[in-house]
């Protein structure tokens, strides 16, 4: 993974992560608020919004204090300026909350694009410990309309097989399917950002390992489906492991072989 990516989503300024000049502005005069023990003027907030990079003019920092105030985020003290309510704390505290989780979800998504065929391999073990778990879920979840999912999906992976067509697509949404039977939200969410991120670095390899090993993999999607349906947890874990680990020296075996 390239570190200065992660580095510079670290480093995003706040207000990257607002809609609006005007949003971020608030943002800003409430955590000033917080900070201050005592009511705050106008001709401060246009310093500290200043030092921010926002320029804004006295009145329009006014009439943005007195929509906070409209909203009982803040409220004036006599001449003094204003001070901020329980309201407008508990607002920035959550503004503070979202912009940390959307940090950590650029974070991700950042980590899960794989720059080199090493990070490919990562990823690929990455996810077998994640569809090792899914398929687990699956075997103890699963209800009759998710193997009816699963089984379409075998159906057209063999007619693909059948007509020499590239079953890359297919064979991926299959395990979007056994990760769906898994009824494990977190697990589903992490899946799906792993493949698609796969499936853009990997997809010359991995359409001709597929072309060249469709009929294989078909059988083993078809052994999961199996244990799932036996509702044998620990087969359908045991039989996904193989299957990724067939995927991983797969793709090694073509790269040494270009």
């Amino acid at each position: 993974m390239d570190i200065k990516l992660v580095e510079n989503v670290d480093k995003l300024d706040e207000g990257n992560f607002f809609a609006s000049r005007n949003e971020y502005s608030e943002y800003l005069v409430l955590k000033y608020l917080i900070q201050s023990d005592e009511p705050v003027g106008s001709w401060v907030l246009k310093v500290m919004l200043g030092l921010k990079g926002i320029e804004l003019s006295t009145a329009t920092i006014g009439r943005l204090l007195k929509e906070l105030d409209s909203k009982g985020f803040t409220k004036l003290v006599d001449a003094q300026g204003r001070v901020i309510t329980s309201e407008g704390i508990g607002y920035a505290k959550t503004q503070s909350e979202r912009i940390e989780r959307e940090r950590l979800q650029a974070r991700l998504m950042m980590a899960a694009i794989p720059q080199s065929l090493d990070e490919l391999i990562d990823l690929l073990h990455a996810r077998k410990a994640l569809e090792c778990e899914t398929a687990r879920l699956a075997a103890l979840r699963a209800n009759p309309k998710d193997i009816d999912e699963l089984e379409l999906s075998l159906k057209k992976h063999a007619e693909v097989v059948k007509g020499h067509i590239d079953p890359t697509d297919i064979a991926l949404d299959f395990h979007i399917k056994v990760a769906k039977a898994s009824y494990n939200r977190f697990l589903i969410a992490s899946l799906d950002i792993l493949i698609y991120e796969e499936l853009r670095l990997e997809s010359q390899i991995a359409q001709l390992i597929t072309r060249e090993r469709g009929e294989e993999y078909l059988l083993q999607h078809i052994s999961i489906v199996e244990s799932i349906k036996q509702n044998d947890p620990h087969e359908a874990e045991r039989r996904m492991g193989v299957h990724i680990e067939t995927l991983i020296n797969a793709i090694k075996e073509q790269a040494e072989r270009n």
